[in-house]
């Protein structure tokens, strides 16, 4: 069973949050700890050192019991001694073989100084300090005090107890904070998820919030724009469907009837020849649009290659106009071009031959009667800037930004007549493109085709074509 992505996250946090709060509870409380040792351990100095104080002022057996006397009812216990070390008295009678050992342990001439003598509190009874008594110049004994490590146990127990019970609240907090947290971020997600499953699905007409200033909100900007790019492929591609499916319907309708009327024994030699051509007409328009088609899907899969050289365009189009001389003469055109002799471009030469050779032939077909097509190139700012245009009616203005799609005829009557399959622009414009080019139609007394492409000023004469 998958686990969730807001339980990931939110372990992930949560885990993250814990040792962040453990370190630091942790360094609080060892914190905390000591500083509590620390004042137990003063404030036993300090009861020494005043009772140190009072004896040193007035050193006799009066000053002695009243000394014993206010620590008999007291938490703490002091023992007292001469200067040879021996017990003089003591506020607990009761004899402590631990207390007593120490007191024996430390020399009367270990030191002038207060001091703590015990400080182990985890292992030993008691912690316990000194402090000597100097009357005049003369050592004269010490005060040891006591205090039961107990009472160090309980202090840090009880601190333990706070801890433990704010670390829990703060980490149920946590909890709850983390996963709600993890709800919030991962909610869009699951909707984009939810969307994307549709858009596998084929549904198309979605569309996620895109309210969120970041990351999240430019991903579901991204799914939506792919969402109607799906949509308008969805289209595009029934269309096309739906195109081809039309365009290879006509041809083939003309080819099958004409085949069986030239099939008919009836049929006279001169009108079977003439079905004959007919056919083989129809069939050379299916060879080309097939062979177009296929040019354009080799285009989308990135199997079209380019291989770019430094190329005369004026030797380009003394090919192109040789090639398309026939179709010159037929259409009784008038072909006028102007392109300056130095003027190169670094493209593909075969490709820019095709694109060339397709735009004069659509206008050519669409240029109306005797079409007079004008050609002018020229450089503008490092790019490449080719004109062709005719003299022809032109195209509607709604028409113009379809004309360079796949199969698209402003008249499908008249292109039909004339032979065009509406493929001849959609070549363009991949092959243009695929340069680095743009290519735009516009009208202006008749169509115009404006093609834009890079040049490369710092090239080597070696690598000249044409």
């Amino acid at each position: 069973m998958r686990r969730k992505l807001s339980v990931k996250l939110g372990l992930l946090f949560f885990v993250l949050m814990l040792l962040i709060e453990l370190s630091l509870f942790f360094i609080l409380y060892s914190t905390i700890a000591s500083h509590r040792v620390t004042e137990v351990m003063d404030g036993l100095l300090a009861k020494g050192a005043g009772h140190r104080d009072v004896l040193e002022n007035n050193y006799d057996e009066s000053t002695l019991h009243h000394v014993i006397l206010m620590e008999e009812e007291a938490s703490t216990d002091v023992i007292i001694t001469n200067a040879e070390g021996e017990i003089v008295d003591r506020s607990s009678k009761k004899e402590d073989p631990f207390r007593t050992g120490m007191v024996q342990n430390i020399s009367p001439t270990d030191g002038t100084e207060d001091r703590i003598v015990e400080e182990e509190w985890r292992d030993n009874p008691y912690v316990a300090t000194v402090s000597p008594i100097v009357v005049d110049g003369e050592h004269r004994g010490d005060v040891f005090m006591f205090s039961p490590s107990q009472t160090i146990r309980e202090i840090l127990s009880h601190l333990s107890e706070q801890f433990l019970f704010v670390m829990g609240m703060i980490v149920f907090i946590t909890l709850i904070l983390v996963f709600a947290l993890s709800q919030v971020i991962t909610r869009p997600l699951v909707r984009m998820q939810r969307v994307t499953e549709k858009l596998s699905e084929g549904k198309a007409d979605l569309e996620l919030d895109e309210r969120h200033n970041d990351e999240l909100g430019t991903l579901a900007v991204s799914i939506n724009r792919l969402s109607e790019d799906l949509e308008r492929l969805k289209k595009d591609r029934n269309n096309f469907l739906s195109s081809v499916a039309h365009e290879l319907r006509t041809p083939l309708t003309y080819v099958k009837g004409y085949a069986d009327v030239a099939s008919r024994k009836e049929t006279s030699e001169a009108e079977r020849d003439k079905y004959l051509a007919i056919i083989r007409e129809e069939a050379d328009h299916l060879t080309s649009m097939v062979r177009q088609l296929f040019q354009l899907a080799k285009m989308e899969e990135n199997a079209f290659v380019i291989e770019p050289s430094m190329i005369r365009l004026s030797s380009l189009f003394d090919e192109v106009e040789t090639q398309i001389a026939p179709f010159v003469q037929e259409k009784q055109a008038e072909l006028s071009i102007h392109v300056p002799e130095d003027l190169y471009v670094n493209a593909d030469r075969t490709r820019m031959k095709q694109v060339i050779f397709n735009v004069l032939q659509n206008a050519l077909q669409y240029g109306g009667e005797r079409p007079s097509i004008q050609i002018e190139a020229k450089q503008q700012q490092r790019e490449m800037i080719l004109r062709i245009s005719d003299k022809g009616p032109g195209v509607p203005e709604e028409a113009l930004p379809r004309l360079f799609d796949r199969l698209y005829r402003v008249d499908k009557a008249r292109s039909r007549e004339q032979g065009g399959s509406g493929l001849g622009l959609a070549i363009v414009k991949e092959i243009v493109e695929m340069h680095g080019g743009t290519v735009k139609a516009f009208n202006e007394n008749g169509l115009t085709i404006l093609i834009t492409l890079p040049e490369e000023n710092d090239h080597d004469t070696n690598s000249y074509s044409g």
